[in-house]
Order: C-alpha cells, then structure tokens, then sequence
C-alpha cells in the first residue's frame, strides 16, 4: 500500500449515481467498486458515507458549485462522480474527475456493455478507476506536460493558433483545454482539442494523410504558360487564314476552267482564274484552330493556377520559417542558462 499523499491530493468519491432500475444492493456494489479501485492510488480518500455526513444533498450534486461546497465540507482537493445507466440489461459507466478549487472537469472516462450484469459493470468501474489513478498519481508530479510525434516528421506544431516547434516536440502546457493543429505541406492537416490535467504527460501521435491530388512546381508553370501563349497564338493563326487562297511555289498549279464538266484543270505556268492571280484551293484551318484554342486556354488557366500557388505557398513558409526562428531556444552550459529568441 502506497504511503498516503500531501493533503493537496485528498478525494471525495460521491456517491454512485444511478439512472434505470436497479437495486439498492446493486448500487452499493457499484459504490463499493468504485471506493476499491480508488483506495489503490497514492492519496487520500473521502468516502461516499462521509462525504454525504458532509453534505446531505451529495447524491444530487452534478454542477460545479456543488463540487466545491463539497470539495471545501471535506478539505478534498478533487472529487469524484459516477454514473451508472441502466437500460434493460445494457449498462454505461461515466467517471469524472472534479477539480474542488473551480468546480471544473479535469479527466472523464467512459465505457458501456450489452447483456450484462452488476458484476461487468464493477469491473467497468474498477477500470474507469484505475485510469483516473495514473492521472491524479501524476497531479503532485509538476505542470501538465505534452509529448507530440508525427507521421511523417517534421510538421509544424501550433497551439491554440501559436505555432511552437516542429514534430517530434515535448515542451509544457498551461492546464485546460488547448487546439492543437499539426500541418505539413502536401498533407491533411489535423486539429484535436485536448484537455490537459496538472501533473499529467500527454503523449500523442498524429498520422497525417497525403492530399489526394497535388499540383506541380513553379517551372511547370512557366511550361504550361508558355505552351498556352503559343497555342493560343497558333489558334489565332489559323483563324487568320481560314478560307484565305494557297499558292504553290508562288503559282496555282490547279486553275478553274469554267466548264462545269471539268471545273479544274491543271495548266503548268497558269496563276490565274479571274485575271488577278486567285488561286482555286483555299486554306480549310477552322479544324485546327478551335481545339488549339481550347487547349491553349486549358494550359494558360493551370500555369496561373500553378503560379499563383506556388507563391502563395512560397509566403506561407517563409511565415513559418520565421516563427520558427523567432521561437526561444533555451540552452544549459556550466555555471549558466540562456533563453534567445525574438520577444
């Protein structure tokens, strides 16, 4: 058995709230599970008889000026609540661990089983007990600390909009609830709201996806600009000499005769149809000049696109590359401590 903590880490367990049909017997089982699992912690502990010699009104508390008239009758610095749902023979457990100084929610667990009895639920509530113990064992271990890693490395880290380091990072937290936002470039960023408990070392690990389409670099850009210029350039080339006459080696090899038997003919040294040098076959380019003009807008349209995004991102991590070198750096050497940085 533990040696029993500073008075800091007292614990009044209320007692178990139950919502469905159950027995009196039932309940105190669950109670008495639930006073077991926490009596295994290092820290003192308020039973749900003294606490409600306290306060008679302790089976109803479920708010947080409850918890600190309780919290303060006791001299308990956390207090515990249990709730039991019952529903046929379907049972859910919620444990939630109070702070009794602001009436707040530190840590809360939950769990549920189908088809089951009293005694499955003891043992929901014995486990949602342990994992409150490994928290409040911590509380009198120092300041809420946070462990983060990613798959892949190196992705920027901020907290509550403040970016703090790359992954891997471990650096302390205020208590409380907190946004973190993991990002990396070509990926999905992920955003989770984590709730932080005094003492307590978080370690998380965020697995980010890649972004299911991604568009090239700046170079491909000027390409595709440059192909659109010019095949828009060719559309309107050929829209210019659509119907417009041909010559061969400066004459008309095929020359219209007039006769509607024969329309052409083919006269060697003859240029002429009507006298002022007009040849007989036209240019028929419309064929061409439509899909290169489609084609040429396609590919103007994707190297701006390209372009523009490839600045956008060229500002967005230089934004980020100097928060991250305005961030403090602490250093140890003998006999001193730095702290440098952009304040």
């Amino acid at each position: 058995m533990l040696a029993p903590a500073a008075a800091s880490s007292k614990l009044a367990i209320l007692p178990v709230t139950v919502e469905g049909g159950i027995s009196e017997s039932d309940q105190a089982e669950l109670t008495k599970a639930l006073t077991a699992g926490l009596e295994r912690g290092s820290f003192q502990i308020v039973g749900p008889e003294d606490v409600l010699a306290a306060d008679a009104e302790a089976s109803k508390c479920n708010n947080a000026v409850c918890y600190q008239n309780i919290a303060a009758r006791t001299g308990a610095a956390y207090v515990v609540r249990a709730v039991v749902s019952v529903k046929d023979r379907d049972y859910s457990v919620k444990v939630e661990l109070v702070a009794g100084a602001d009436g707040k929610r530190l840590a809360q667990t939950q769990d549920g089983c189908e088809i089951c009895g009293v005694v499955d639920a003891s043992g929901l509530i014995d486990s949602a007990a342990a994992t409150l113990r490994l928290k409040l064992d911590a509380l009198s271990k120092g300041p809420a600390s946070v462990k983060m890693t990613s798959n892949p490395k190196g992705a920027i880290v901020t907290i509550d909009g403040e970016v703090v380091g790359e992954t891997p990072i471990e650096r302390p937290v205020v208590p409380g609830k907190h946004l973190i936002r993991v990002s990396e470039e070509g990926y999905i960023s992920i955003e989770r709201e984590v709730t932080f408990v005094e003492g307590v070392n978080e370690d998380l690990n965020f697995s980010l996806e890649k972004l299911p389409s991604r568009l090239p670099g700046r170079r491909f850009g000027y390409v595709s600009l440059g192909f659109g210029l010019a095949a828009i350039g060719g559309a309107i080339g050929f829209a210019i000499l659509d119907d417009k006459p041909y010559k061969l080696g400066g004459k008309c090899s095929t020359t219209y005769t007039g006769d509607p038997n024969k329309p052409y003919n083919n006269i060697p040294g003859s240029n002429s149809i009507t006298g002022n040098d007009e040849c007989a076959s036209l240019w028929r380019t419309e064929p061409f000049s439509i899909p290169l003009a489609i084609a040429g807008g396609a590919l103007l349209t994707l190297g701006i696109v390209i372009l523009v995004n490839s600045r956008q991102k060229t500002k967005k991590d230089g934004a980020a590359a100097t928060a991250r070198r305005n961030l403090p750096r602490f250093g140890v050497g003998p006999g001193s401590v730095s702290l440098s940085g952009r304040f």
